[in-house]
């Protein structure tokens, strides 16, 4: 009896850690699209979006997020205009998405941006949609001011935790 319990409790220690969430980290300073990112009007909206999302596809390829996962992403920028706000969504703008499906549906913002101060910080995501072909963080805001924002590293490893 005790040797029948101790199989079903490895067995199911062993099932959950096959299906228990995975934590990714992306630091904004390793997109392989470089360090400046020019937010300009979306052609398809009626937002301000960047041209090109960073993007960090090839730290993923091998063992993209699923469902159920997180991902923290950490940020440090300057911008090099005021802005009211710099919201960032989790993304894939591969071509196989059509250019946008959201991996998270959450929005987390930067507030009161003064040009040509540095702002450090972190965003915590839960994954909702398994990403088709790539990895991104699009940037954006609704105010009409073109922008250019310039990535630093914030001192984390992007991939997996």
């Amino acid at each position: 009896m005790k040797k029948l319990f101790l199989m079903v409790a490895v067995s199911a220690l062993f099932l959950g850690s096959l299906f228990a969430e995975k934590n990714y980290v992306i630091d904004l300073g390793d997109t392989s699209n470089g360090k400046v990112v020019k937010i300009v009007k979306n052609p398809y909206g009626s937002n301000y979006q960047n041209e090109n999302p960073p993007i960090f596809t090839s730290f993923f390829a091998k063992d993209l997020p699923e469902p159920g996962d997180t991902v923290e992403i950490f940020y440090k920028f300057t911008s090099n205009v005021d802005l009211p706000y710099l919201a960032m969504m989790l993304i894939d703008n591969s071509q196989a998405a059509k250019w946008w499906t959201a991996i998270s549906d959450q929005q987390e913002q930067v507030k009161d941006i003064k040009a040509k101060q540095v702002y450090e910080g972190s965003f915590k995501y839960k994954v909702v949609a398994k990403p088709v072909a790539a990895v991104s963080v699009q940037l954006m805001y609704d105010d009409k001011i073109n922008s250019k924002i310039t990535l630093e590293k914030a001192g984390v490893k992007t991939g997996r935790k």
